[in-house]
């Protein structure tokens, strides 16, 4: 039997590029049920969910610390920052915008450590609707201090009910 003969006969092979699964359109359709399900799934914003109870911490005399004090304008983004204990117009933290106040806030903190080196807490006193925004900003403030980086920095939040 000759070479041809054999090849007549015998079943052909398939190349490898026959054997290949191309699964590119099982992925789109996986994809496209993800998107559908994601537009389609409703998230309920007003869910209640279950917090743990806030533990109490250790407190802090404001008389032994340097106080800020961030309370909510009347606008949703409106805050404001008072430098030590009181609500004075004096007192509160001038600018339109962050760097400004924190350029105050640091230098007010400055000027309390370096008249008292005894104080080793920074209070930042804020109420509950206060964006934490407004908390970061006192914090870079307090952080551009350079006496305000070796003392202990703590944040009260004030709720109402």
């Amino acid at each position: 039997m000759s070479s041809q003969e054999i090849n007549d006969v015998l079943p052909r092979r398939k190349s490898d590029d026959e054997t290949d699964l191309d699964i590119t359109p099982m992925i789109d359709i996986t994809f496209l049920l993800l998107a559908f399900f994601v537009m389609v799934s409703k998230m309920d914003p007003q869910l209640p969910v279950d917090l743990p109870p806030a533990l109490n911490g250790q407190t802090i005399p404001d008389k032994t610390a340097v106080v800020l004090v961030v309370l909510k304008g009347e606008g949703d983004d409106d805050y404001t920052i008072y430098k030590g204990r009181t609500k004075s117009k004096s007192d509160a933290v001038v600018g339109d915008d962050a760097i400004e106040q924190e350029e105050q806030i640091a230098e007010y903190v400055e000027n309390e450590l370096s008249r008292n080196p005894k104080i080793q807490v920074i209070l930042i006193k804020a109420e509950g609707d206060v964006k934490t925004g407004a908390v970061e900003t006192v914090k870079r403030g307090v952080a551009g201090s350079e006496l305000g980086l070796t003392r202990k920095l703590y944040v009260a939040v004030e709720t109402t009910q």
